[in-house]
């Protein structure tokens, strides 16, 4: 049996997200603007804004390098990352695609994934690291005569005694 603190404790669950602005300058006033949209869900704790270094983010990949400030929010009632970034953006006053949100969980299994190299013109097809490959050894007659001449190097003995088998 569980002892009554850990019923308790799961009793006032909390729901914590990161948000993610970008281009924006976080005041007082837009954090009182946002503890009032997100009243609805019961909010725990907003913390102070944190500026990020500028540079290039994945999470805006159309803005290019851009200035963004990080907060952590905590709810009590069930919320979805969605739900807060229309919240945020409408308050606000800014894009949604300024604002960026995700649970906490999310956050700590998330791996950034790195961009492939693009040449000048834009175009990762061009890439010179992709035309090293040469696909045509993997396909087509070359393959296919390589492969014959490695199953007829192959010899399988058959169990049981030879005289039967000729």
């Amino acid at each position: 049996m569980k002892p009554f603190t850990e019923y308790f404790a799961h009793s006032k669950p909390r729901y914590e997200f990161t948000v993610r602005i970008a281009n924006c300058d976080f005041t007082s006033d837009m954090k009182s603007r946002l503890e009032s949209g997100l009243g609805a869900y019961v909010v725990e704790s907003i913390g102070a804004a944190k500026r990020l270094p500028v540079k290039e983010y994945v999470e805006f990949a159309g803005i290019g390098p851009c200035d963004v400030h990080l907060i952590e929010v905590a709810v009590r009632y069930p919320v979805v990352s969605d739900q807060i970034r229309q919240i945020v953006a409408e308050r606000l006053g800014i894009a949604a695609r300024q604002v960026f949100v995700r649970s906490m969980g999310e956050e700590q299994n998330f791996v950034p994934v790195a961009e492939p190299k693009k040449a000048k013109d834009g175009s990762v097809l061009s890439n010179p690291d992709l035309e090293a490959t040469s696909g045509q050894s993997l396909v087509g007659q070359s393959r296919v005569d390589s492969m014959l001449k490695e199953l007829q190097s192959r010899r399988h003995e058959i169990a049981g005694k030879a005289e039967k088998g000729k």
